[in-house]
């Protein structure tokens, strides 16, 4: 099911016209779904609906009842804006269309193929059952903001400089390092996820017919960018999505800087973990409705550490030298067990 083309601006007005809403209304919402589809990744009308409310409670808003957004939401998906609308059977053929069931989603999780939604999809099963994070300043999310800590990744990055002349890639082919002698700062790089792309595009391969505009647009966005810019937005999009391990998303990230050309000290290393655990820590992601896991820790303290206590049976085999109590605490310890007696 094709996604429908954008309106004429005065087909849109009529719209908006014709459910009553004013400008002010009107660019609320726009600025409101494109604050959601930047922080959640996706979400359901009527959740979205709940984040309304619950901003309100902390801020300021414009007035709006369900419906309002409800509509308004039917009409962006006709809009060109940075965000995607669906109806609920454009993204799960099997479920009836509803208003509550719009599905604000970035443009980021929507590929092609048979397997475009897979990343919604999984955004959408990893997210259930969250309550959504809702900052007072939720607006100021239409750009997302960068933290500290994604700055101070980005500048250790373009700071990497290629010292290899050759590398062997992850199927075991030597090839000439291009980029010796270049800091991360200083060129764009291509993957080969990118590289393929370029050539389904450009109709290079088998079963595509390709587009040539496409191709020129996808060119530009890939040289917009340096090497640096490239594996941090690699790395982010892998955590936010939430399908693959931190420890699985770092191989990859290391497997990059090798292609690149990159070989840095043990040191160095270590303090390029620091600063991707710092910034994973830190930001705020799709498969965590929003939240950050420092703050969904914060939110989700533990009652307490758990405890036991060693019956008389336990105790007497200890003191017959039949168990050895020492060795059996520590392995409790170990599992965040506290021993009481």
């Amino acid at each position: 099911m094709p996604y429908p083309k954008p309106l004429s601006q005065k087909s849109i007005d009529r719209l908006y016209l014709e459910i009553n809403l004013n400008d002010n209304q009107i660019r609320f919402i726009r600025s409101f779904a494109t604050a959601c589809a930047n922080l959640y990744g996706a979400i359901f009308a009527e959740d979205a609906w709940k984040v309304y409310l619950e901003l309100s409670k902390k801020t300021e808003t414009v007035r709006l009842h369900r419906r309002d957004m409800y509509a308004a939401l039917g009409i962006l998906r006709r809009e060109a804006v940075p965000f995607y609308v669906f109806e609920v059977d454009e993204v799960y053929s099997e479920e009836k269309r509803e208003d509550k069931f719009r599905l604000i989603a970035s443009r980021e999780l929507v590929g092609t193929g048979q397997r475009r939604f897979s990343e919604l999809y999984s955004v959408m099963e990893n997210a259930a059952g969250r309550t959504h994070y809702v900052p007072q300043n939720l607006l100021d999310y239409v750009v997302m903001p960068r933290s500290k800590y994604e700055l101070e990744l980005l500048k250790v990055l373009e700071n990497l400089k290629c010292t290899a002349s050759e590398y062997e890639t992850r199927w075991g082919t030597v090839i000439p390092c291009k980029y010796k002698g270049k800091y991360l700062k200083e060129f764009s790089y291509i993957g080969d996820y990118e590289e393929f792309e370029l050539q389904r595009l450009h109709g290079e391969v088998e079963g595509y017919k390709g587009d040539e505009k496409k191709a020129a647009e996808f060119e530009k966005k890939i040289n917009s960018i340096n090497a640096a810019q490239y594996l941090l937005n690699r790395i982010k999009h892998y955590n936010t999505i939430g399908d693959l391990s931190p420890s699985k998303i770092i191989q990859y990230f290391v497997d990059d800087l090798s292609e690149m050309g990159v070989e840095p000290s043990v040191k160095k290393l270590n303090d390029i973990m620091n600063a991707v655990m710092n910034m994973f820590n830190n930001q705020h992601l799709w498969c965590l409705s929003g939240w950050t896991p420092t703050e969904l820790s914060k939110k989700l303290k533990p009652a307490g550490q758990p405890t036991i206590s060693f019956v008389p049976g336990l105790q007497k085999a200890f003191a017959n030298g039949d168990m050895d109590r020492e060795e059996i605490v520590k392995m409790l310890e170990a599992n965040g067990i506290k021993v009481e007696n």
